[in-house]
């Protein structure tokens, strides 16, 4: 800021006053503006901000929606050979290799499970980008992010609790070797329906939480639900 010094001393009280006041304008106008200039980065920068972590959010909600539909139609096919299976148990001995065969034409085992990015969330908090944010934005944001830390360890959790994949595995190696009980690969299965159960819960509560955090840009297409019930 430069102020221009009088050209000669004040003589009187007055123009003492016109000086001092012109030096007061001039110090309270570039104050303002350096002000008004800082406060226009400062939203520019929360907008870009913003822009950033929702293009992250939505890139994390479409992971979502295909991991859980991969997950959904591995369901459906655990179903209908869960189903199968049952039948040959229902009709008592089974010849050596019928399950061997069965496994190989209807088995797949694999959950999906979605890569969650937080690139923009973290580079945000790194460069205190977020205290410029309105409360509110940031709540929102921030519970999409949390919301995405508590699936990834619920699925983990899910992963750990209840020893499908090792119990299927067994089974499965019986029936290679024609020593395979069609109870004993029900119970597997039926183990491993479970863990893929829990999955599929865990992504479509994901699902809502990450469309909810970015409003009518996020808005899922309607979707029908895995079924849940236990088979019969």
């Amino acid at each position: 800021m430069h102020v221009e010094p009088p050209s000669h001393a004040p003589t009187n009280l007055k123009e003492l006053g016109v000086h001092y006041l012109m030096i007061v304008l001039g110090i309270l106008t570039a104050l303002g503006l350096e002000g008004g200039f800082e406060a226009l980065h400062h939203r520019r920068l929360a907008r870009h901000t913003v822009e950033q972590v929702e293009t992250e959010l939505q890139a994390n909600l479409t992971e979502v929606r295909t991991s859980l539909a991969q997950n959904r139609a591995g369901l459906n096919e655990l179903m209908s050979l869960y189903g199968d299976v049952k039948k040959l148990a229902e009709h008592g001995e089974v010849k050596p290799g019928v399950l061997k065969e069965l496994l190989n034409a209807k088995l797949r085992i694999g959950i999906v499970t979605p890569g969650l990015r937080r690139d923009a969330w973290d580079t945000a908090v790194a460069d205190q980008a977020l205290v410029h944010l309105p409360h509110d934005e940031l709540r929102r944001l921030s519970e999409a992010y949390t919301g995405q830390r508590e699936a990834q360890q619920a699925i983990q959790t899910s992963f750990g609790a209840i020893g499908s994949f090792s119990r299927l595995t067994d089974a499965m190696v019986d029936a290679e070797f024609g020593r395979g009980d069609p109870v004993d690969l029900l119970k597997a299965l039926q183990s491993y329906r479970l863990t893929l159960v829990a999955i599929v819960g865990v992504e479509q509560d994901l699902e809502k939480q990450l469309a909810g955090s970015l409003g009518h840009a996020g808005a899922a297409p309607a979707a029908a639900p895995a079924s849940a019930a236990a088979p019969h």
